[in-house]
């Protein structure tokens, strides 16, 4: 596999287009753009860089696709990242898609609703927004200013009459004609406006326009004219003068722990500080900071209508030129800057302290219990292993064979995620297999809800691991696999490693308590199995008694011990049971 990766790099074209690293199972590892692939991917095979060697060892295929351009590549790359999700390429934490403000200006009385969806269809987009609740607030101000309407009702329909947004004052109830189109895309203009951060020059129309009706005795319309420039002032009175060169921008300040990102965005509109967003995501960990930056630009600018004069950076992001020409293309001249002025250089250190402060929030959010953080240091892991699912198996030779596995978050059981299993696919005595049962049904289980453990680990030894391991490779899972034996305390490593553990630390207790909680949990369940097992076998072998009548007899006297201690006479009062079958019954449990 290996081999057919370098044997398509070297044969790679010298254009612009976009490369994609799959593994076996043919899903995409990570996905790049370049001006010229051939130069971008030979610099893959020789690269001192950690990441791009895992990508390189992780790989069994690579695709390559051509485009007419640079800036088409980029297009391209951002709608296949956003589609496949790589796992070493920056994206923003969960993946989540962000909620944005969407004004149908195709239509003809445009409607102001919430969207995720970003397919183009000739609509006005603004956001991206991290904070519901902001979003929500904005459209009710908008609605409320400037009267919109915010429903999925069909326009070109007959509407009898109108909602109750119209009725308490939130909407000019253009669905019953109740305003004439020109009014309604009058309106509409003011709410982008004020969208884009103009809310000087609205308010100085607004005011101009107001004047003018009441000059004309028009005082209706003035009123209603007053109500959306007072609306208007108390809003920007909130908002902060942060500059004075009256320049639109954009302010990102990062923070970075491990492979964990924060970004805060301060957006600036007539020397207004008019919103902070905040986005968390995840990073390759030794990526820099320039490809951070220049992935996350692609991120938050690629679909919104309107962008900012300038875009306020620490560094100049990687592939910038590039991303500059495709803004160009879509009619838009940005200027990014590394500020050097004081001003802005305080601002900037203003959102790079919010930035820390969010990621460091998380932290604390998600504070690691001691021994959790010891044992990721033991281990060797790269984050710590707060969910830990262990498994064991228990069986008397070839019968009554079961297996367990439990769930510890943070240091403790979590009894929700426990489960027990009867082993179904193994036919004799083969405790490897066994293993990759349980492994494999307790893991196909999670996968169904999109969350792993961070760790497994196997009450067993070296063949016990490296049967789990087995599994773990055919469904391609990037979970760890150790195993701790019961008499040496020695724990195995998946690398090969075998370490003798010391017993006074508190996360190698930890570990063994968990090794010993799944043994206990795979015993209990194995006798339970085993004396049901037992007690259905004796009335088995007992002629004349099928499965029916097994169940009559169970559910009357409730257990074997019971009918026991049953006479013959109470036998035989049982419903289904003669006097004949209740004495070979007696006999039977009575020899």
């Amino acid at each position: 596999m290996e081999n057919i990766v370098k044997q398509k790099i070297n044969q790679a074209p010298s254009a612009p287009g976009v490369y994609i690293f799959k593994n076996q199972k043919n899903k995409p590892l990570y996905i790049g753009k370049a001006n010229n692939l051939k130069n971008r991917l030979s610099s893959y095979l020789k690269n001192p860089d950690p990441r791009i060697n895992k990508i390189m060892a992780n790989s069994s295929d690579i695709d390559i696709i051509i485009t007419n351009s640079d800036t088409e590549a980029l297009t391209l790359e951002e709608s296949l990242i956003k589609l496949h999700k790589p796992k070493y390429n920056i994206r923003l934490k969960d993946d989540k898609k962000f909620p944005y403000l969407k004004i149908t200006t195709q239509e003809e009385f445009p409607r102001i609703f919430f969207t995720r969806n970003l397919k183009q269809d000739g609509s006005l987009i603004f956001g991206p927004y991290t904070s519901a609740r902001a979003l929500r607030q904005t459209r009710d101000a908008l609605c409320k200013i400037f009267k919109l309407a915010s429903c999925n009702k069909d326009f070109t329909k007959p509407i009898p009459r109108p909602c109750l947004s119209a009725y308490i004052g939130r909407c000019s109830a253009p669905c019953v004609r109740k305003i004439s189109r020109e009014e309604y895309q009058s309106l509409v203009k003011k709410a982008i406006k004020f969208l884009k951060g103009e809310s000087d020059e609205l308010a100085k129309a607004i005011e101009e326009r107001m004047w003018d009706y009441a000059k004309k005795e028009n005082f209706e319309a003035a009123k209603i004219l007053r109500d959306e420039l007072f609306a208007i002032r108390r809003i920007t009175q909130r908002q902060k003068i942060v500059t004075n060169d009256g320049v639109n921008r954009d302010v990102i300040g990062f923070a970075r722990s491990g492979v964990h990102a924060t970004a805060c965005l301060f957006r600036i509109r007539e020397n207004r500080l008019i919103s902070k967003e905040i986005y968390h995501l995840k990073i390759p960990k030794n990526e820099i900071d320039e490809n951070i930056i220049s992935t996350f630009i692609r991120l938050i600018y690629t679909h919104i209508s309107f962008l900012p004069e300038e875009i306020i950076v620490a560094k100049e992001p990687s592939d910038w030129e590039i991303q500059k020409k495709w803004f160009e293309e879509k009619g838009v001249r940005i200027k990014l800057a590394v500020p050097s002025k004081i001003e802005l250089k305080n601002l900037l250190g203003w959102a790079e302290k919010n930035a820390e402060t969010e990621l460091a929030g998380v932290v604390i959010a998600k504070k690691t219990p001691t021994p959790i953080i010891e044992l990721q240091n033991i281990l060797r892991l790269e984050k710590p292993p707060r969910w830990i699912e262990a498994f064991d198996i228990s069986n008397l030779k070839e019968k009554f064979a079961v297996g367990a596995s439990v769930a510890f978050y943070d240091g403790k059981p979590n009894k929700k995620l426990y489960r027990h299993y009867r082993i179904k696919r193994v036919k004799g005595q083969n405790d490897f297999a066994m293993i990759q049962e349980i492994v494999a049904r307790r893991l196909d289980d999670i996968k169904s809800n999109n969350q792993m453990p961070d760790i497994l680990l196997i009450d067993g030894g070296k063949a016990q691991q490296n049967a789990a391991l087995e599994v773990i490779k055919k469904i391609d899972l990037p979970i760890s696999v150790f195993a701790i034996a019961k008499r040496s305390d020695q724990l195995y490593y998946p690398d090969g490693r075998v370490v003798s553990l010391p017993s006074l630390s508190r996360s190698v207790v930890l570990l063994k308590r968990i090794r010993d909680e799944a043994h206990r949990f795979a015993i209990t369940y194995h006798r339970k199995v085993r004396t049901r097992g037992l007690i259905t076998s004796l009335l088995d072998n007992i002629p004349g008694i099928g499965k029916k009548r097994k169940i009559i007899l169970l559910k009357h006297f409730g257990s074997i011990e019971a009918i026991k201690k049953a006479g013959e006479e109470d036998i035989a009062k049982v419903s289904g049971i003669s006097k004949k079958i209740a004495r070979i019954i007696y006999e039977a449990l009575h020899q």
